[in-house]
């Protein structure tokens, strides 16, 4: 570290140096080896450049994830008041007669929610509306394709959205929200096809259960790490006051 210091505090005097002779018109006699070697300079130029490319990094990183945390904030308000305006027009979901991996089910729920929200595209369960690979939060492959039981469409703020109905089984081992019945999961990619099209990261769940919408984990946030599916990180996102703690 100390060498390190050594090859910033000189590359700033013949930086300095440099200047000074460059404003009296006098370069050429300008020498780097008054200040170092022309391969200690090459160092000091890599070292700044790999610090600076860090720094970088976690800057865009961090910009990302607020733009992120504020896209999931946007669409759990919509879930939410928009399922009051489904549940008035359409009673509760429990009268929906709703099957599991059923695409007719995840069409049905669509159609209800869809006079409500603002659609760019509609896809049903052909491709164009979901970015693929997307990842569990372990890094592990987690959807290559579309399934003919989903349904799926975009947004106008570009937030991409996946309507599936699962077994109260699956939702409360995978999404761990504790359910009576079959029940509509909406999965939101919400910074759409931009990367990383990760579960936990910019993919979040919510569970129609009833008469409301319930953010995956809601009951039990077991899978939230990085070693496992993530799928029930979104409830743990909202507790921790809409920060991603568990990286």
């Amino acid at each position: 570290m100390n060498y390190i210091s050594f090859l910033l505090s000189n590359l700033i005097h013949w930086e300095n140096n440099l200047k000074h002779l460059i404003s009296r018109g006098d370069f050429r006699k300008f020498s780097v080896k008054s200040a170092f070697s022309l391969s200690e300079l090459l160092v000091a130029l890599t070292i700044i450049g790999v610090i600076a490319a860090l720094v970088i990094t976690n800057i865009v990183s961090a910009i990302d994830e607020k733009k992120n945390m504020v896209a999931l904030r946007k669409i759990q308000n919509s879930l939410t008041q928009v399922t009051q305006l489904v549940i008035v027009d359409n009673m509760s979901p429990l009268y929906w007669n709703l099957s599991e991996y059923d695409y007719n089910s995840a069409q049905k729920a669509y159609s209800y929610y869809r006079p409500y929200f603002k659609v760019l595209r509609e896809c049903s369960n052909q491709e164009g509306c979901w970015k693929y690979p997307t990842k569990y939060l372990s890094g592990r492959v987690y959807l290559t394709h579309t399934e003919p039981y989903q349904y799926m469409f975009t947004l106008t703020d570009g937030m991409n959205v996946l309507i599936n109905v699962f077994s109260k089984e699956i939702i409360e081992e995978e999404f761990g929200v504790r359910v009576d019945a079959p029940s509509v999961v909406f999965i939101v990619d919400v910074n759409g096809d931009r990367r990383p099209n990760q579960v936990g990261s910019d993919i979040f769940a919510f569970v129609l259960d009833e008469d409301r919408i319930l953010p995956a984990g809601a009951d039990s946030t077991y899978n939230c790490n990085t070693a496992g599916f993530g799928l029930a990180c979104t409830a743990r996102v909202m507790s921790d006051n809409w920060k991603i703690s568990y990286y």
